[in-house]
């Protein structure tokens, strides 16, 4: 976990309230650059990789009703 450079309660501590801050200088400042619009058009142009061939069927698992008052019910799997 990062820890702040300075404490808040140290007095070179300066509150900065977020509507006298931009998010966007803040992150530049640590070198994110905006994407251009090149850039995004590349990424969602990419293709589609296929990740799955197919899925297996899955069974159910389930309990049957009972078939008179005084049955209990039993654990079933479909087949």
């Amino acid at each position: 976990m990062m820890r702040p450079s300075h404490s808040i309660l140290h007095p070179s501590f300066r509150y900065v309230p977020a509507a006298a801050t931009s998010v966007a200088e803040t992150w530049r400042r640590f070198g994110w650059r905006p994407t251009t619009g090149e850039e995004r058009r590349r990424w969602r142009h990419t293709g589609v990789t296929l990740v799955v061939e197919e899925v297996a069927a899955a069974r159910a698992i389930g309990y049957a009703p009972p078939r008179s008052p005084g049955e209990s019910r039993t654990l079933t799997v479909a087949a």
